[in-house]
């Protein structure tokens, strides 16, 4: 009997303590308030390549002659960009199309109508030695290319500029939500979740202009890559004096 009792003063013991948790535990959570907050981080840094974006168009009455035309344009261009020391690897089809256009069959054919088969082909090449990009434009257009389509600037690897815009946009968002906790009598103590959010890729910034050197020369700025995140912190009743 002694022992029974005893244990039976345990377990109400137990299930005092365990209920007196639980309501500190429910207390404190409902005393948790969260805050949400967003932040922006930016870097900018100089770029380390280049891509220039170019296109070889061919018209034939036939497919066999049209489609052979642009594929010697293609490669005497690949041969010119090789010796510049483009590896093939860095040139990539981004477009290629072929597409017939019939003359008409009466009345007079228009002089700036191309008509029989046409081939459009695009390509990019990453110039990894940026000093070159003008060069390997000029190459392209020497070789037979019929345009070139864009020249861009950017970042071999952004690692290490897209940790450091998070951090900055990690910051900005502790910064403002403590400025919010501290209006409404609140303290930080936690972050619930971080989401990130639309986090763009590099923004090249670049001038392109032609020199009075033989080789076109590009000025280009730095890129700037951009992030931003949504924070949610927690937050409680600042402790008082």
């Amino acid at each position: 009997q002694i022992m029974k009792r005893f244990f039976i003063c345990l377990l109400a013991t137990f299930a005092i303590a365990t209920s007196a948790a639980a309501a500190a535990t429910t207390a404190a959570a409902a005393a948790t308030t969260e805050i949400t907050a967003t932040g922006s981080g930016r870097v900018s840094m100089p770029p380390d390549q280049a891509t220039v974006t170019a296109a070889v168009e061919t018209n034939a009455s036939g497919a066999e002659a049209a489609l052979g035309q642009n594929n010697t344009i293609y490669e005497r261009v690949v041969a010119a960009l090789s010796k510049l020391g483009i590896a093939r690897s860095d040139i990539a089809l981004s477009y290629y199309n072929v597409s017939y256009n019939a003359p008409p069959k009466t009345g007079v054919a228009s002089g700036s109508e191309r008509y029989g088969y046409n081939v459009s082909r695009n390509f990019a090449v990453v110039v990894r030695n940026i000093g070159k990009t003008g060069s390997v434009s000029d190459a392209c257009l020497a070789a037979g290319a019929t345009s070139i389509n864009g020249v861009s600037f950017g970042l071999s690897n952004t690692s290490t500029a897209r940790g450091q815009a998070t951090n900055e946009a990690v910051a900005q968002a502790r910064t403002n939500a403590e400025q919010l906790a501290r209006a409404a009598s609140l303290r930080i103590v936690g972050i619930k979740s971080i989401e990130l959010g639309g986090a763009p890729g590099p923004e090249p910034m670049f001038r392109a202009t032609a020199a009075a050197a033989p080789a076109t020369q590009f000025d280009q700025s730095n890129v700037n890559v951009t992030v931003s995140v949504t924070v949610v912190f927690t937050a409680e009743p600042q402790a008082g004096p």
